[in-house]
């Protein structure tokens, strides 16, 4: 009767066995893995040129373009309301306000004032300036700092002044310019559907 591993008596030894599982291994884990975490990431990229939609529809709703290399933080969006994007260092939010008269339109900057203030008692909002968006609407736009952060707020009534949008980026002191460049390009891409009937 032989005698030995059963394995060695037909000549496939464990050894071989056992490295050719651990490099199986290796590779789906190389190349899965990249995959299973965009798959489960917070972060989705935003297809370089798409525009997005912020609002209920319809002439209730605009549109922005963010620009190459964006990525969506999807826990913190909510089309309707508001969408968070970061790009490198740079964080924006783009928000949807709802004005219950025209006369709302006028206190907006004050009202964005006290809302990042209520984010972070150290935020501070510059005076504002003159913006044009895309298709000619007019907004404000001023400096936003806060701690060791800084960046870039606009604001823009829509053409029925029932509701209005809000652009606010912020990055470290450092990448100020990337902050206020990213708010500028979202600024100039915004676009009110109701103003094109």
């Amino acid at each position: 009767m032989p005698s030995g591993h059963p394995d060695r008596e037909h000549g496939s030894p464990r050894p071989l066995r056992s490295l050719i599982i651990v490099l199986a291994v290796i590779v789906v884990l190389t190349v899965g893995w990249p995959v299973v975490s965009r798959a489960v990431s917070d972060d989705q990229p935003v297809a370089a040129g798409q525009p997005l939609t912020i609002g209920p529809g319809g002439s209730h709703s605009a549109t922005f373009t963010p620009g190459p290399d964006w990525a969506v933080r999807s826990a913190e969006t909510n089309t309707v309301e508001s969408w968070s994007l970061s790009h490198g260092p740079v964080d924006l939010t783009v928000a949807y306000v709802t004005l219950l008269g025209p006369s709302q339109a006028g206190r907006l900057w004050a009202g964005l004032r006290r809302t990042l203030l209520l984010g972070d008692a150290s935020a501070r909002l510059g005076r504002p300036a003159t913006s044009t968006a895309a298709g000619g609407a007019t907004g404000q736009t001023g400096t936003v700092t806060a701690n060791d952060l800084a960046g870039q707020a606009a604001v823009f009534v829509s053409p029925d002044t029932d509701f209005a949008i809000e652009i606010v980026s912020a990055a470290p002191v450092d990448d100020r310019a990337a902050a206020q460049a990213a708010t500028a390009l979202v600024a100039r891409s915004l676009r009110f559907p109701a103003a094109a009937r």
